[in-house]
C-alpha cells in the first residue's frame, strides 16, 4: 500500500515538475530507501542525498536502538537530461564561502518556531525547521519559481517560499493543519 501510493504522488510530481525543475524528498530509515528507489524507477535523476544532523534530537526513551539522530534528504531532477538550477554561490555562503558538504547540522524544530495550539502541544509532530527549509528553497529555485509542497503539514514550506519571494502551491489534507497554516 505504501509503495503504492508512493509511486502514484511521485507520478504525479513527476508530471508537474518543469524540464529543469528540482524535487525534494525527505524521510527516516523507515521509509526513504523504498522512496529512492521508486524515485529511480520512475526515471528520476538523483543529484544528492543530504544527511539532516538533528545537533538536538529527541531521545529514545526506550532505549531499545540507537537514537535516530538524522534523516535523509534526495535532492532529484526530472531526468538524466534535465538541466536543473543550483545557486551555488549562495550555498558556499552557509559555510564560510567553501563549498558546503552534504551533511547539514541543524536542529530541530523549538521553541518560537514550533507551531503549537491553544493548550501548549505542538500542532504538528514533524514540523521541519526554517533554516532545514530555506536552504532547499535558496539551492535549487530562483525568484518567481513556482515550489509545490504536497505534504504541507505545518507549512514551513509555503511560509518560507512566501518569505523567499517564490510562489507556492500547498496541500494538505489534515484540517487541523490547514488551520494552523493560516
Amino acid at each position: 500500500e505504501y509503495d503504492d501510493f508512493t509511486y502514484k504522488w511521485l507520478a504525479e510530481s513527476k508530471g508537474v515538475l518543469k524540464d529543469d525543475g528540482s524535487i525534494w524528498v525527505i524521510g527516516s530509515y523507515h521509509n526513504i530507501f523504498r522512496v529512492g528507489a521508486i524515485m529511480q524507477n520512475l526515471g528520476f535523476w538523483i543529484l544528492n542525498d543530504i544527511i539532516w544532523i538533528k545537533t538536538n534530537p529527541m531521545p529514545n526513551f526506550k532505549g531499545t536502538r540507537f537514537n535516530n539522530a538524522h534523516e535523509t534528504l534526495i535532492w532529484a531532477s526530472k531526468s538524466e537530461k534535465s538541466r536543473f538550477h543550483f545557486n551555488y554561490k549562495s550555498m558556499k555562503s552557509f559555510n564560510d564561502d567553501k563549498q558546503l558538504r552534504s551533511d547539514w547540522y541543524i536542529p530541530i524544530c523549538s521553541g518560537n518556531e514550533r507551531l503549537k495550539d491553544e493548550n501548549g502541544n505542538k500542532v504538528h509532530s514533524t514540523q521541519k525547521p526554517e533554516e532545514l527549509l530555506y536552504r532547499i528553497i535558496i539551492s535549487t529555485s530562483k525568484v518567481g519559481d513556482i515550489v509545490l509542497d504536497p505534504f504541507a503539514g505545518s507549512g514551513t514550506t509555503l511560509i518560507l517560499s512566501e518569505k523567499l519571494s517564490r510562489r507556492w502551491i500547498g496541500i494538505e489534507m489534515n484540517k487541523e493543519y490547514c488551520e494552523a497554516i493560516k
